[in-house]
């Protein structure tokens, strides 16, 4: 009876799962109530299809519907105790022997994603595969090479390339299978690099010549490349270059190859390669190369998509086909200036370009040698440039930032001394892309000076990157010009100056921070702003070096400025003396652990409860010597881990303490603090009468106009 049209279909047929079992594991899944539910639901399918495919006489398409939950099962699942390298035979079976295409499909990729590196059934595998290359069959063909690509071995390798490298496959009829053999052929040299390629660059130029396909001639100059790349092939003599370069660019003129498409890009990088050798190219190499770049420059009209790829590959061609560099600063000009009716004389700026627009042009003017377009483009060209040191995007401000530095060493610390006036002077200020309208001018003054130093600090991080000492001095300028302006912790700031130290080389890292420290032990300041003291602290704890030479006047200094902080830094500093401490010697950490104990004692005098309780911990630690310990325990060296470890070892020693008196009534322990990282702050645990940083206040507003 036929089904009417209101029926609806099967439930797993509409879910995406690949057969009824496969749908009841997703709805499983889908309605557990936990990780550990899920664990449990998977651990069971694992045990139903073990004994599945342990019992004999199951049909391929049983077996087929049982590898495909285990896949899902592998993807999904936490634990990974449960073994499932039984099912590796039947996927091979499967792969081999799958009654329908979609069966061998299914044991192929069970493989490819599970199969170790090394196993023992790769050579059983290997022999499927050679079956498959050898097939009449395209669809058996296709299998193979694509588990060639996905799982390439240096035992494959010599097992298969004599059929890779067979005119049946390589010059097969159909382009998807020429395609595929290519990618193979890469594939397993990536992994044989010392090897020579299978295919010598005459068959393959010959290969590009006689090709029509697309997608074929793009994965034969990628394979071009690497070959020259690799060394697999050295161009002997500028006749050779001459001629590898003109098959290319007759490929490419034949096929109407031009830009806006991945294998422009392809033939660019290939031109590079060819071109850009140690001896250099000859002028006939040189010229036949201009001829094809220009005219793609000359046909280009758009930017967008992979045009604008196009166009900075071309950038790097500069070095070599400087001639072309007249062409390129057009379309710069193009990129800078959209408004090409307006008269080419005129120097006024009517409005930025394109976001888009404008990294492009400049990201192409770095690639380009600046003697190729310095005082060689236009005026307004330059004027839109120098504007992008006051954007409002942070990436067209830092390509500009690098652009200049390039051009001339002095002009990054202008703009530098530039924001550092503005912060000063409460003039020229910079203000975030979004701002409620409804603060008063002193606010706006205020997030104006934070986002001012924001940009300052910009400038430090692209200029200095590899000189720490100059680094560390443009950071202590802002701080303390910013100090001077304005009250509490600039938490942004903070924030974005640990996420770059985090990301920089640990080397890079511990010399700015080994600067920052002596710059301030230097000036010999009695109370550095909160800010400074946040990133000071946050820095000593997690990337000061244990080779650092002032370890002890770094503990004296931290004690010296203790008493008079506010609490919420206090358990900072105490948590950065522990750090200290811990990386000190042994010798200098009994030198100094008593004046640090006398200062800690003089502040929990005075202090509220919560420091109190802390300094409570910080003199156990050290009363009893107990830092390494501290050291051991913690899980990193950052702020909140050490303190985390300072109140466990704590909590610990006085649980030991405890027991081993009489059983006479004691008070317990003080609570410990929530340590998660969103609970340790600098701002956490002052009074409600304390000072909150002033863009902790005014956050919302930048919430609200955003909405």
């Amino acid at each position: 009876m036929p089904r009417s049209p209101s029926t609806s279909l099967p439930p797993y047929l509409t879910s995406g799962a690949s057969s009824r079992t496969h749908h009841g594991l997703l709805v499983k899944l889908h309605e557990a109530a936990s990780a550990q539910e899920e664990d449990e639901l998977i651990s069971n399918e694992i045990t139903k299809a073990k004994a599945v495919l342990s019992s004999k006489g199951q049909s391929t398409s049983k077996i087929s519907d049982t590898l495909i939950v285990l896949l899902h099962c592998q993807i999904l699942r936490h634990r990974v105790e449960d073994n499932v390298e039984f099912a590796l035979v039947s996927a091979l079976q499967l792969a081999e022997g799958g009654r329908s295409l979609s069966e061998r499909r299914i044991g192929y990729l069970y493989l490819v994603e599970s199969l170790p590196k090394g196993h023992e059934l790769n050579l059983l595998l290997i022999n499927t595969i050679r079956k498959d290359l050898s097939s009449s069959t395209t669809s058996h063909i296709l299998l193979a090479l694509q588990t060639i690509i996905k799982i390439p071995s240096t035992d494959l390798g010599p097992a298969v390339i004599p059929l890779l490298t067979s005119k049946h496959l390589w010059r097969h009829k159909l382009p998807v299978i020429r395609q595929r053999t290519f990618q193979a052929l890469l594939s397993l040299h990536r992994i044989l690099l010392n090897e020579p390629f299978p295919l010598s660059i005459n068959k393959l130029l010959k290969a590009i010549s006689s090709e029509s396909d697309i997608s074929v001639l793009n994965i034969l100059f990628r394979t071009s490349r690497h070959v020259l790349e690799t060394g697999a092939h050295h161009i002997a003599n500028k006749e050779e270059r001459l001629y590898v370069l003109e098959k290319i660019l007759d490929a490419a003129r034949q096929n109407n190859l031009s830009h806006g498409s991945q294998i422009s890009l392809e033939i660019l990088k290939l031109l590079k390669v060819i071109m850009g050798v140690k001896e250099g190219s000859s002028s006939e190499v040189i010229d036949a190369a201009q001829g094809w770049i220009t005219d793609q420059l000359n046909n280009l009209s758009s930017y967008r998509g992979l045009n604008g790829a196009f166009l900075m590959e071309i950038c790097h061609l500069a070095n070599i086909v400087s001639s072309i560099s007249s062409h390129i600063l057009r379309h710069i000009s193009h990129l800078l200036l959209p408004d090409l009716n307006s008269p080419s004389s005129s120097t006024s700026i009517r409005t930025l370009p394109p976001a888009n627009d404008h990294a492009l042009a400049l990201r192409c003017l770095q690639v380009i040698p600046t003697s190729l377009w310095d005082g060689i483009l236009g005026e307004r060209e330059m004027a839109i440039i120098m504007e992008g040191v006051d954007s409002i995007d942070g990436t067209i401000r830092k390509l500009t930032i690098r652009l200049l530095y390039n051009l001339d060493l002095n002009l990054p610390s202008m703009v530098f001394q530039k924001h550092i006036e503005s912060i000063k002077t409460s003039t020229e200020l910079s203000l975030p892309l979004y701002l409620s309208t409804s603060l008063s001018i002193e606010d706006k003054t205020t997030i104006g000076r934070y986002e001012t130093a924001s940009r300052a600090l910009e400038v430090v991080e692209i200029t200095c990157r590899e000189d720490g000492r100059e680094y560390a001095k443009g950071l202590l300028e802002v701080l303390d010009v910013l100090n001077v302006r304005t009250s509490g912790v600039w938490d942004e700031g903070v924030r974005c100056q640990l996420d770059n130290f985090s990301h920089l080389p640990q080397a890079t890292t511990e010399r700015i921070v080994a600067s920052f420290v002596n710059s301030i032990l230097t000036k010999g300041d009695r109370k550095p702003g909160d800010t400074t003291l946040v990133i000071l602290t946050s820095t000593i704890c997690e990337f000061l070096p244990p080779s650092y030479n002032n370890i002890l006047r770094t503990i004296r200094y931290l004690s010296s400025i203790l008493p008079g902080l506010n609490g919420s830094i206090q358990e900072l500093v105490l948590v950065t003396l522990v750090s200290l401490l811990s990386i000190s010697q042994e010798s200098e950490q009994e030198s100094c652990q008593e004046s640090v104990l006398e200062t800690v004692r003089t502040v929990q005098r005075d202090s509220s409860r919560y420091i109190q309780r802390r300094c409570t911990e910080i003199i156990t630690i050290l009363e009893k010597r107990l830092v390494n310990e501290v050291t051991k325990i913690s899980r990193s060296r950052k702020l909140a881990d050490v303190l985390e470890a300072i109140s466990l070892v704590h909590t610990r020693y006085s649980k030991i303490s405890t027991t081993s008196q009489t059983s006479s009534p004691t008070p317990a322990p003080p609570p410990r603090a929530d340590l998660s990282a969103s609970q340790l702050r600098y701002d956490a645990y002052q009074s409600p009468r304390g000072r909150a940083g002033v863009n902790n206040r005014y956050r919302d507003h930048f919430d609200e106009d955003s909405e």
